[in-house]
């Protein structure tokens, strides 16, 4: 059984620091399924890579909801 890499873009809303990005960045990284994370506190978006096979979408979208705002989701592949 293989990796279905999956990635999701996030525009969010909300990072108040650049330790918050770091902390964000661990407990994605931390969650089943999710195989990277990175956290722009710049542009106030998120990207993660997700093992399809593990989590789906709606896991991975939760998993960042749970930390901050999401405004919209920029991409999907």
């Amino acid at each position: 059984m293989g990796k279905k890499i999956k990635e999701m873009n996030l525009k969010i809303e909300g990072i108040v620091c650049t330790g918050c990005v770091e902390d964000m960045e661990k407990i994605l990284r931390e969650t089943d399924g999710i195989l990277n994370a990175s956290v722009n506190y710049n542009d106030e978006s998120v990207h993660i890579k997700y093992d399809s096979e593990l989590t789906d979408r709606r896991k991975v979208y939760m998993a960042v909801r749970r930390l901050v705002k999401i405004s919209k989701i920029i991409s999907e592949s």
